[in-house]
């Protein structure tokens, strides 16, 4: 049985918080072969991630070296997708506060 776009996206987040830089890598892959779209994946997966990690860092509960190694991991990931949001229409996709230009 496939996995859904849900619990892909929440194994996207988790995998961040983990700092698992390899499984963002694989779950990126899963998601373009799932037909998820990236900036699904990146707002509601590794930016939910993101967020949850700077929680625990405030919480006093994480260090400032783990949301630096969080975002490095989040950027692989974003690699992995690069290709299919270059195909989009746009080279610039909105996150919130954040941009991602191609």
């Amino acid at each position: 049985m496939n996995p859904t776009k849900e619990e892909i996206i929440d194994r996207a987040k988790h995998a961040v918080m983990d700092l698992n830089e390899s499984a963002v890598e694989m779950i990126a892959h899963e998601a373009l072969e799932a037909g998820i779209s990236p900036v699904d994946l990146i707002e509601q997966g590794f930016v939910e991630g993101m967020k949850a990690m700077g929680d625990l860092f405030e919480e006093g509960k994480s260090q400032l070296a783990q949301i630096f190694e969080a975002s490095h991991i989040v950027e692989s990931g974003i690699n992995v997708l690069r290709p299919a949001i270059m195909g989009s229409k746009s080279n610039v996709c909105l996150f919130g506060n954040l941009v991602v230009g191609m």
